[in-house]
């Protein structure tokens, strides 16, 4: 009988800040690098999400190198591209990984991604307790936004991106790329 070694997110956490891996389930999943639009995708989200959450200091705004703890034994730690985790939620975290789902979890799809992969990780935030998750394709040029009530609105070009998480954002899709 083979049997495979299930990873902590303790054991994770001592790999170290340049281990490229997540882990999903106990198994340590290899991620790696993207490239420039996906870079762009990431950044111009972040400007638009760090306009508004100055205004009013609701929250966060994290990148991806922060690992959320969202299920334990087996462990299971993902680090979204962009997360947001409203201020409220964060007076007990420390400096380790949060141990808390983000309110709002942005995946950006690269090329070396599968669909399946993606609908997985978005099902573990929003099983964890995630209000959305932006699924961000750069290459279709659109967001599909997943909200914890199991409804998913596909945007593209024109279409505006609009969540009750930030009231005053209302981002036409095609400024994300």
């Amino acid at each position: 009988m083979v049997t495979t070694r299930l990873y902590t997110a303790d054991d994770l956490f001592q790999l170290g800040p340049d281990a490229p891996y997540e882990l999903i389930e106990g198994e340590l999943i290899e991620v790696s690098p993207q490239g420039r639009i996906h870079g762009r995708a990431i950044s111009n989200l972040a400007f638009f999400l760090t306009q508004e959450i100055r205004a009013d200091q609701s929250g966060e705004l994290l990148s991806g190198d922060v690992g959320f703890v969202l299920a334990l034994n087996p462990d299971t730690v993902l680090a979204p591209d962009v997360a947001f985790v409203r201020m409220e939620r964060l007076l007990n975290e420390g400096d380790g990984y949060l141990k808390l789902a983000p309110d709002l979890a942005i995946e950006v799809v690269s090329p070396g991604n599968t669909v399946g992969e993606i609908a997985r990780k978005t099902a573990i935030y929003l099983a964890a307790g995630s209000n959305e998750v932006w699924v961000v394709r750069p290459r279709e040029r659109e967001v599909a936004v997943h909200r914890g009530d199991a409804t998913v609105e596909i945007l593209r070009g024109e279409d505006r991106l609009e969540s009750p998480l930030f009231p005053n954002l209302s981002l036409q899709i095609s400024e994300i790329f």
